[in-house]
């Protein structure tokens, strides 16, 4: 059951992962038309941050993110080989499409019953509801953007940074697995979603299936354009074009449930936490002279330290120059704290860290030791993000996107005169692209969510 003090708790989370990462996220987006959406996970826009390395004494040590990269290519190098060895056409008649290095495309009936099977199982209601949640993400997905956009100019340091993240060049590491994640538990539920809906109100599905593009991966819907654009209604075409954004609250939503409960889920198997765990140092700061990758903090000065948020509550009240005793599970450590690069009166050590779970016994098992509850705490906190972000940005009314045809739609029950439809969405249109791509040239240029 959520208990209000675990939503708290959720809510501390989420806020201590924004800000440790360097306000990470302020808005994605994705995309959605009849056929089959895969740039929009290249397009993906939030403002993220990094780390480089793990300690390999938890034996959670990965390899350079450009080894990986490789590796992968090499395997999909390999796939396009025997792919062209066994016959492009031949493969293609048993649904993949293997016919250019780096992609791989899965079709399949199955799914395609699957999906009409299902999307019969479902009211007409919880579409329509659909609708209408997915209007009220429109609103709010253009006041955000326009509220942060105006920031710029009269507070620019309150303003988030909006800049295209690419998997593999402007994201690595870590991150780059965290957000990978995301992104096919975001295209999946978006686009089954649209399957879904088409089969409830009876608009064929061409295909689906699976798709791999290098360090991509997720689903795909298309159906039938033709009868899309010409058969169905303006309310069926709303139902399955809200019906994506809409899956991914409703995603969105369950992944909060559960970080709310994450303690919960994780006592299991740990025990509470009881440090706070360094994976990562900035070069050049305090901690790099007197800290190590994998130490656990369970203390500064007299304060008793439980999580790496007691450590945040600690340094936010630390002057610059101030003398800290830093106790780990090793020993104590003198440090001088040098001047924050935000603010140089606040102090600054240079760790980033995380909650430290230490495995019950007989849990010692689970792969990574206390690293296991950080990975899964990332994957649900980056989940969350990105499949709310998506949905939100996707109905912004903008050409390609679910937000702009759902508009158009919506207009078009109140009144069949094209030209006041017209005189409503072009501005609308014009209004969301300057305010993306000015939030984007201002963000570059002040550098913020840049490294």
């Amino acid at each position: 059951m959520l208990r209000l003090p675990n939503v708290v708790v959720a809510v501390q989370k989420l806020d201590n992962a924004v800000a440790s990462w360097a306000d990470f996220m302020r808005i994605a987006v994705g995309s959605h038309s009849p056929s089959i959406a895969i740039v929009a996970c290249y397009i993906t826009i939030i403002t993220y941050s990094r780390v480089r390395r793990l300690d390999a004494k938890y034996g959670a040590s990965i390899m350079d993110p450009l080894t990986v990269l490789m590796i992968i290519a090499g395997i999909y190098l390999l796939i396009y080989i025997v792919a062209q060895a066994i016959g492009i056409e031949k493969l293609g008649e048993r649904g993949i499409d293997a016919g250019f290095p780096f992609f791989l495309m899965i079709r399949t009936e199955r799914l395609n019953s699957f999906l009409t099977r299902m999307g019969k199982k479902f009211p007409k209601a919880f579409f329509n509801v659909g609708i209408v949640v997915s209007f009220g993400g429109m609103i709010f997905g253009f006041w955000l953007l326009l509220d942060n956009f105006i920031k710029f100019f009269v507070q620019t340091d309150a303003a988030g940074g909006i800049i295209p993240v690419i998997p593999g060049v402007t994201i690595t590491g870590l991150p780059l697995v965290y957000l990978l994640i995301g992104l096919a538990v975001t295209l999946i539920t978006h686009e089954f979603a649209h399957g879904l809906a088409a089969s409830r109100d009876d608009i064929p599905i061409k295909s689906s299936g699976l798709l791999f593009f290098y360090v991509l991966f997720g689903g795909f819907v298309e159906p039938d354009e033709e009868a899309f654009e010409t058969q169905a209604t303006p309310r069926q075409r709303m139902r399955l074009l809200a019906a994506g954004s809409y899956a991914n609250l409703i995603w969105g939503f369950i992944f909060f449930l559960l970080i709310a409960n994450f303690s919960s889920l994780m006592s299991i198997g740990f025990n509470q936490p009881n440090g706070a765990f360094i994976y990562d140092i900035a070069a050049d700061t305090p901690a790099s002279q007197a800290l190590q990758i994998g130490d656990v903090i369970i203390g500064i000065n007299e304060t008793d330290i439980d999580t790496w948020y007691s450590v945040s509550l600690f340094m936010a009240d630390a002057p610059a120059d101030s003398l800290i005793t830093v106790h780990t599970l090793d020993g104590s450590v003198n440090i001088t704290l040098a001047g924050n690069p935000a603010n140089a009166s606040r102090g600054y050590i240079g760790v980033f860290g995380a909650d430290y779970w230490e495995p019950k016994a007989g849990w010692e098992w689970i792969p990574g030791g206390p690293m296991y509850a950080f990975h899964v705490s990332q994957i649900l906190t980056w989940c969350f993000i990105i499949l709310i972000s998506i949905a939100i940005f996707n109905l912004l009314p903008i050409p390609v996107f679910d937000g702009d045809k759902l508009l158009s739609n919506g207009l078009s029950l109140i009144t069949d005169n094209e030209k006041k439809i017209k005189m409503v969405m072009w501005p609308a249109r014009i209004l969301s692209i300057v305010i993306v791509l000015g939030s984007i040239i201002l963000s570059l240029i002040t550098g913020k969510g840049l490294f």
